[in-house]
């Protein structure tokens, strides 16, 4: 299994895979006076959890990481699912946003079986703009 095709999807698809955490359910947009901390998506516009959630300077959800195992090439291949708890931490002012902040790095945990040679745990830093 090739662990950079997850790279790549989550590169080109954070909401992807923040939505596939049942924790991490996103919603609207934040507003330009809102103070949570956003998700940035890849049209470079914050997401917020519903307003009756307060996910402070962390967020936590699980569910499932889905990898394409490549077999036999990565066009023909299928895709695994692997559970993982993901956290959304390190808020950073957001460029370009005043007294708005958003999340810089996204980790995700193997709660049970994962890919190949995986770590158990792996962290992304998260773009300000969306794109990579």
């Amino acid at each position: 299994m090739r662990l950079i095709r997850a790279r790549m999807m989550l590169a080109g698809g954070l909401m992807a895979v923040a939505a596939a955490t049942s924790g991490v359910v996103l919603a609207g947009p934040a507003s330009a006076g809102s103070s949570q901390v956003v998700l940035v998506n890849c049209n470079g516009a914050g997401q917020v959890r519903p307003a009756g959630y307060d996910w402070r300077s962390v967020a936590f959800g699980s569910g499932m990481l889905k990898v394409n195992d490549c077999t036999p090439t990565c066009a023909q291949g299928t895709y695994v699912k692997y559970p993982i708890l993901a956290v959304l931490w390190r808020a950073k002012p957001w460029p370009r946003h005043p007294g708005q902040e958003y999340f810089s790095r996204l980790t995700w945990i193997f709660t049970a079986q994962r890919p190949g040679h995986a770590p158990a745990a792996q962290t992304f830093v998260l773009p300000a703009s969306g794109h990579p």
